[in-house]
């Protein structure tokens, strides 16, 4: 079999069994194809769609990451999933979601290899120096309350890197590092019902040992960094991530300083 053979797709069925009576088991949307599993799951919650909608797609022909960068995936190879939300929250804790994915989705790694994932900030999952895969949390507000939250997550599975000349940056996948096919609808499941655990815990208001658990899972806590900020280039030693998502670092003049944006270089 084919690394891309249909026989390897995700299913309802299979992943309903996984979830059991989870909160994301209630509408999950399952596309051949989607320019992106955000968009429309954005489109779906503007209509009114129910908390725990999952959009999913076997491909992705117009996705995007951060800062509009794009997020391609060829068929039946990575997961490209969307989760919609709606918390009661006001909109400047919504961090706190991105990193609640990221944490959920190092854990269904964990559950099912010997990989150990980092959170690249502010919003990618590592493996070493490459990337595994990355989170785009959008929202939409009414005054300072939060109406929905769609958390997307477009993670490397069973595809091989060193077969695509058309990468932008070192990247790599389940399979590359373990050199094994993974399960991909018993992963989704596990990240799934991991976020749903994650997601209570931040409605009950649990989150400091979130906040530690993000921080002790930080690819760049302890380096020498260097960010490019708003035209700015900044260089010092990563310190913290702070509970609002802000980077704190201490420059080379001793002195804090909290990021709020940007890209992180940093040296392995």
């Amino acid at each position: 079999m084919t690394l891309n053979s249909k026989n390897d797709r995700l299913k309802k069925e299979i992943l309903l069994e996984g979830l059991g009576k989870s909160l994301f088991a209630t509408n999950i949307i399952l596309h051949k194809s989607l320019d992106s599993t955000n968009r429309l799951a954005k489109e779906l919650a503007s209509k009114g769609s129910p908390e725990g909608t999952v959009v999913l797609s076997e491909e992705q022909t117009a996705g995007t990451g951060r800062m509009e960068r794009r997020w391609l995936s060829q068929g039946y190879m990575n997961l490209l999933a969307s989760a919609l939300i709606r918390p009661a929250m006001p909109s400047d804790q919504i961090f706190v979601l991105t990193m609640i994915l990221a944490l959920a989705t190092i854990n269904g790694v964990n559950e099912l290899t010997s990989l150990k994932p980092m959170i690249k900030w502010p919003n990618d999952i590592y493996l070493g120096p490459k990337k595994l895969g990355g989170i785009l949390t959008e929202f939409s507000v009414k005054g300072k309350d939060v109406k929905w939250v769609v958390l997307g997550l477009g993670l490397n599975v069973n595809w091989m890197p060193e077969k695509d000349t058309n990468l932008l940056y070192p990247a790599t996948s389940i399979l590359a590092e373990s050199g094994k096919k993974c399960p991909r609808n018993e992963l989704l499941a596990l990240i799934l019902r991991s976020l749903e655990g994650l997601y209570k815990e931040v409605q009950a208001g649990r989150l400091d040992p979130l906040y530690r658990r993000w921080n002790q899972h930080s690819l760049i806590m302890g380096k020498d960094v260097e960010i490019h900020s708003a035209g700015e280039i900044i260089m010092g030693k990563v310190l913290r991530i702070d509970r609002n998502g802000g980077l704190v670092i201490k420059d080379s003049a001793g002195r804090e300083q909290v990021i709020l944006s940007g890209d992180v270089s940093v040296r392995f």
